[in-house]
């Protein structure tokens, strides 16, 4: 029989110390091996870990619920009230470090279950309620305020017949649809009373004398065109019925003979307006009563004698195209807020500056500005990358910046800078021509020769000082240079036209 090795036996494992068990069984919530040591262990839930802190509080700060719920019922059986209450060092109970760290569950057990004390403080003076206060537990504050067995949704569910269930959803669809019932029942009783509010005001308006008023009134239409339409009268030229169309939203007024030289504040009754149009009249101002026109999305005030715009326009925040040309006007202020902008006509006034909000004007797309006194192409303008037309025509513009050149060539299809006096002798031939065609070829050269500042002034062999020779030179260089250009431009014109000359 051949001889078998036989292996040394396995020393018996060790097991912990009962206290580490406990503790340890405390925080992995092992509800067994907690048993065992409470009953056969000898341990007492009074006892200590390394740092001072007995199970419970252990159980409670940590929120171990499971733990703290079996450690309850082993005190109920054999221990004392005083065990759930047992302090700290600093004469913090275990509902105390519940309560600041949001352990609910452990709360609800110690209130309920364990029924400690709510009023007891800690050396500090704070009640458990102070400690929640602190960390802004505010659902536990709101339980100690007012202790009551909390009911899970689920048991409530189970005790719940069939009949009671179906009682309960009922009652929930009903309340439901009662509540989209009211809100559409408050919806249609607020259109019913705008409709009679317009209704009575339209019928109590004074007799028209036009008949374009009278229509209006009688139809609720929510057009009116007075466009070219003679005077009332020397003293009102206009219609009084005419501001008790509410229900307007297109107005257009033009009185022959420039009659109207102020619109009255009944203007601010007309407050569906989305378009007012008052060209071509003799308006020495806007009234503040315009401010009221919330809904205004079209403005257009031309050929009148404006000397200033209100400062209530920077309220109308739908405000999409304007037109003010062929006014008096040396500031576009009011303007500076409006971020909704799409087209902006302000030719023929006396602006030194365009203050609006470049960076905001995301579908700018008409810029027209010409016979101003503007010096300088507006900062900002390069932002506009839905801009189509551009017109800052016969103003006192020198230099075209960089700027300009990171325009959309895609959409950009017309740039007027005629009648300015340009230093650029290749932008002056550029808008000279005035011709779509050459917009993408000044946009390149504005990207590549365009204006940046003050760079470079001073500096030596840059634009310093410069002798005889040195100014008779760029002189000659300069006047090749544009014998060159107009050589090319007229090579191309030829090659447009399709002439056959070499």
């Amino acid at each position: 029989v051949p001889h078998r090795k036989t292996r040394a036996p396995m020393p018996p494992r060790k097991k912990p110390p009962v206290r580490s068990q406990y503790f340890n069984s405390i925080k992995e919530q092992k509800t067994d091996t907690l048993r065992w040591c409470l009953r056969h262990g000898g341990i007492s839930v009074r006892a200590e870990d390394d740092d001072g802190h007995t199970g419970i509080q252990l159980a409670a700060a940590g929120g171990y619920s499971q733990s703290l719920e079996l450690l309850i019922e082993n005190v109920r059986k054999v221990g004392e009230q005083g065990d759930l209450e047992e302090p700290d060092e600093e004469g913090r109970t275990p509902l105390m470090m519940a309560c600041y760290n949001g352990k609910m569950d452990c709360v609800h057990l110690l209130v309920l279950k364990g029924r400690v004390s709510l009023t007891t403080k800690c050396e500090q003076g704070k009640t458990a309620r102070d400690y929640a206060a602190t960390r802004k537990n505010d659902k536990i504050i709101a339980f100690l305020d007012d202790p009551k067995e909390p009911v899970a949704e689920e048991e409530e569910m189970e005790c719940e017949s069939e009949e009671q269930v179906k009682a309960r959803i009922f009652k929930a669809s009903q309340k439901l649809v009662n509540v989209q019932a009211n809100k559409q029942e408050e919806v249609h009783k607020a259109r019913v009373e705008a409709a009679e509010a317009l209704q009575a005001t339209l019928a109590a308006a004074p007799a028209p004398t036009w008949p374009e008023v009278e229509a209006v009134l009688k139809e609720t239409r929510r057009e009116l065109s007075l466009r070219g339409k003679p005077p009332l009268s020397a003293r009102s030229p206009l219609d009084p019925a005419l501001w008790n169309c509410v229900c307007l939203q297109e107005l257009r007024v033009e009185i022959e003979g420039g009659a109207l030289t102020a619109l009255p504040p009944q203007l601010g009754l007309l407050n569906a307006l989305t378009t007012l149009i008052v060209n071509n009249n003799a308006l020495a101002e806007l009234p503040p009563q315009v401010g009221s026109l919330t809904k205004l999305r079209n403005l257009e005030a031309a050929s009148n004698q404006l000397t200033e715009l209100p400062a209530v326009l920077s309220e109308l925040a739908l405000l999409q195209v304007v037109d003010f040309s062929s006014n008096k006007l040396r500031s576009l202020k009011p303007l500076s807020l409006l971020k909704e902008l799409v087209s902006v006509k302000v030719g023929s006034n006396q602006l030194t500056e365009l203050p609006l909000a470049w960076e905001s004007l995301l579908h700018m797309m008409t810029l027209a500005a010409p016979s101003n006194e503007l010096a300088a192409v507006p900062t900002g303008l390069g932002e506009l990358q839905m801009l189509v037309a551009l017109d800052l025509a016969h103003n006192k513009i020198e230099q075209v910046p960089i700027e300009l050149g990171q325009l959309n060539a895609k959409k950009l299809q017309s740039v007027r800078l005629q009648g300015n006096p340009l230093a650029d002798p290749r932008i002056r031939r550029f808008v000279e021509q005035d011709d779509p065609n050459m917009v993408k070829d000044l946009l390149n050269h504005v990207r590549k020769n365009g204006y940046k500042g003050e760079e470079g002034v001073g500096k030596k062999g840059g634009a310093g000082k410069k002798g005889k020779k040195g100014k008779k030179a760029a002189k000659v260089e300069e006047s090749e240079e544009e014998d060159n250009d107009a050589g090319i431009a007229e090579l191309l014109a030829a090659m447009n036209t399709g002439s056959d000359n070499d």
